[in-house]
């Protein structure tokens, strides 16, 4: 089937507005990601909210038009969107980095979606509280990880896991040894 250029506009102005509060929920989560270069950044999430949207969209138009669940598409877009987000999760030293890239990824997904299903108002406004959420709380985030009785724990933390790592060692190399004399 073609789409005429009459059901092209008909189709812009049923949905154009759901396409343009994506993209102003994208924008306002990307610009903290740009500001604090996150893997997620303006493009980015900009990218994930019109993604999700119109997958949502077209769930809606195919379900009404040929029956079905519009919420199966939903589904597989969450299979999607957290396969990409554990994609920029890193584990370096002991360390992971990109958790909250990853959940941002996440939660502009669901905003996309919630759009997508015509809830524009609660999307956008969605996207200002994800947006406030990740910047008042960095500062907070700081003050919790600089307490001393956080600090003590991670110390002790990180010396109980460099023991198990070389007792792991140390019993690796006896096995060898046993080996070899075999």
């Amino acid at each position: 089937m073609n789409e005429s250029f009459s059901t092209f506009l008909e189709t812009l102005s049923a949905f154009g507005p759901r396409l343009v509060a994506a993209l102003i929920a994208g924008t306002i989560i990307g610009i903290e990601g740009e500001i604090f270069r996150r893997a997620a950044g303006l493009r980015t999430t900009i990218l994930i909210s019109l993604g999700t949207t119109l997958f949502a969209i077209l769930s809606v138009v195919v379900a009404q038009s040929y029956g079905g669940d519009p919420a199966r598409i939903a589904a597989q877009i969450v299979t999607g969107i957290g396969f990409l987000g554990a994609g920029v999760i890193m584990h370096a030293g002991g360390e992971v980095y990109g958790i909250t890239t990853a959940a941002t990824i996440f939660t502009t997904a669901a905003i996309g979606v919630t759009i997508g299903f015509g809830y524009t108002y609660t999307g956008v406004a969605l996207s200002l509280v994800v947006a406030l959420v990740l910047m008042v709380f960095r500062p907070v985030h700081r003050f919790v990880q600089n307490l001393e009785i956080i600090r003590r724990y991670r110390e002790r933390e990180f010396k109980a896991i460099r023991a198990d790592r070389e007792e792991a060692a140390n019993l690796l190399a006896m096995d060898k040894k046993k080996k070899t004399k075999r």
